[in-house]
């Protein structure tokens, strides 16, 4: 759990009320829906787990991760969704596949248990392998699967961003195990690559909504730790797309073009933030959420401005209130967790991406070289 004395950004009192309230959503065999009665996400169950076990849920949190394993396809990934142990919507998200590992990798910081590490090893083992299958020639990673094994020709920015965090955490318990997976490594390496050097690459898609569209297709290169320093920095703080998401006092829009702020995603920009060194704005942003917090611990999805109105419509979910407690967390910095997104850059990973920057640059200046003597030459 987080520390004590009052230094927690949201109140000591209201952090435990929260995760209480993540914990009696949770169904006896460990499933967290997304909402009271309602789908199971597999990208939120897990998310919604990560708050237990920040909150010292560990028994809880064990048991959605385990809930995972079962429900894992032998193909390595999840259904889109569930509604109990029935398969909804049969495809199967890359970026859902590879959230696996930061579940069990965030779990193991908060209550360190190489057993259960060894435990879930084979699901994360699985899991990582199918989303390294779907790597494509830019480095960035297709987005879906459907159920007759037909996957999109395209990378989604958010998705490949957050494929960029699992696959730093799918590494460390590799290592923390003793497990040899350079594959992985070279999945990262290249996907890394193109998140730092040619982000241009995920608008040339086919996918029907604009990149850019989602406030996701912002901050993610950041939260999901490709972009750091003054690289991430920049991307955060760009004049227009800020305008374009942030409303002061009221949060981050979901998407550009309505007036939909939602809770979640102002605490996912709030560890963003955090995780660049621009603490302060992370702490004025997250004080923003507090009006949406329910009388039982929960927190509303979001709201409309200026007219104020919940939307959707009364609905409370366990990964909103798990983020709101994740961001609560890296601000007051003095948990075993504190530092997860900060840490998801994966610097340990990152020679043979750093050594093929070097070779692009040399072989970038190697062309400018040519095109200047061409140019000499025909003067």
């Amino acid at each position: 759990m987080t520390g004590s004395g009052g230094r927690n950004p949201i109140g000591e009192e209201h952090f435990k009320v929260t995760a209480a309230w993540i914990a009696s959503m949770q169904e006896p065999d460990g499933m967290i829906p997304w909402a009271a009665g309602g789908k199971m996400d597999p990208w939120d169950h897990i998310h919604a787990a990560m708050g237990l076990a920040l909150a010292g849920y560990t028994e809880q949190a064990r048991h959605a991760l385990r809930f995972s394993a079962q429900t894992q396809e032998s193909d390595g990934a999840w259904p889109a969704e569930l509604r109990g142990r029935e398969v909804v919507d049969p495809t199967r998200q890359t970026n859902h596949a590879a959230y696996i590992a930061a579940g069990v990798w965030y779990l193991h910081l908060a209550a360190p248990d190489r057993e259960f590490l060894e435990e879930m090893w084979p699901c994360v083992e699985r899991a990582i392998d199918f989303v390294a299958k779907h790597q494509l020639p830019c480095g960035g990673f297709s987005w879906a699967v459907t159920a007759e094994g037909k996957f999109w020709d395209a990378p989604l920015l958010t998705g490949s961003s957050s494929i960029h965090g699992s696959l730093v955490c799918a590494m460390r318990i590799a290592k923390a195990l003793g497990y040899d997976k350079s594959d992985w490594q070279s999945a990262l390496e290249r996907l890394a690559f193109v998140l730092r050097h040619n982000v241009e690459r995920f608008e040339d898609t086919d996918l029907p909504e604009e990149v850019g569209r989602f406030s996701m297709d912002w901050y993610y290169p950041v939260l999901g730790g490709a972009l750091r320093g003054s690289e991430g920095r920049d991307r955060l703080l760009e004049v227009d797309t800020t305008e374009g998401f942030v409303e002061e006092g009221v949060g981050i829009r979901c998407v550009v073009d309505r007036p939909w702020y939602t809770v979640a995603e102002t605490c996912e920009l709030v560890l963003a933030l955090d995780a660049v060194g621009l603490t302060s704005r992370a702490r004025q942003m997250l004080s923003w959420v507090h009006p949406l917090r329910t009388a039982d611990g929960g927190y509303w999805t979001g709201v409309t401005h200026p007219e104020r109105e919940l939307y959707p419509d009364g609905e409370e979910t366990p990964w909103t209130a798990a983020t709101v407690l994740m961001a609560a967390d890296a601000i007051e910095g003095v948990s075993a967790t504190a530092g997860f997104f900060r840490s998801l850059a994966g610097e340990e990973f990152e020679v043979a991406e750093k050594r093929e920057v070097a070779v692009a640059a040399s072989a970038s200046s190697s062309k400018h070289q040519d095109k200047e003597l061409a140019a000499t030459a025909a003067d």
